[in-house]
């Protein structure tokens, strides 16, 4: 659980196969920039992807997307850092992404967290986002409620 700033509190868990409906309706309530910035394309995802996305491998796969309303009030950055800290108690060794090289939020966010960023060598559109866990800077990634580190 965690508390925004306003005093909302919202329900942080892994997504189930059983979300599938619920999915359906959060994608479908994105904004087309929210969108095409998930999707990386101005398409809606299809029930196949919609099912990939809330029945997945809680091991090896990971996104964070936020509704406009959510968007700049601290809850990505508690999402990514709650999935850092795990992670890395699961012995992950590094973690990498990818986003939009245009996605400023998510490219802030990263930088934040001490994900170092790189152009996609096949795409100048995309941006890799690699974080090393087996060392580092860990400051951030160790309080994952600290007000400080929220956006």
């Amino acid at each position: 659980m965690w508390v925004a700033a306003d005093g909302t509190v919202v329900t942080i868990r892994p997504i189930r196969a059983e979300d599938l409906a619920l999915e359906q309706e959060f994608v479908n309530g994105l904004s087309a920039h929210t969108g095409y910035q998930r999707l990386m394309s101005a398409r809606r995802p299809s029930l196949e992807e919609l099912v990939r996305f809330t029945d997945i491998d809680h091991e090896r796969e990971l996104a964070i997307v936020l509704s406009d309303d959510w968007q700049a009030r601290g809850l990505g950055t508690k999402l990514l850092m709650s999935l850092v800290v795990a992670a890395r108690s699961h012995g992950v060794r590094r973690l990498v992404g990818m986003t939009l090289s245009e996605n400023r939020g998510m490219l802030a966010l990263g930088r934040k967290l001490g994900f170092v960023r790189a152009t996609d060598p096949r795409s100048a559109t995309i941006t890799n986002l690699t974080l090393d866990l087996a060392g580092g800077d860990t400051r951030q990634m160790t309080r994952p409620d600290d007000p400080a580190t929220q956006a």
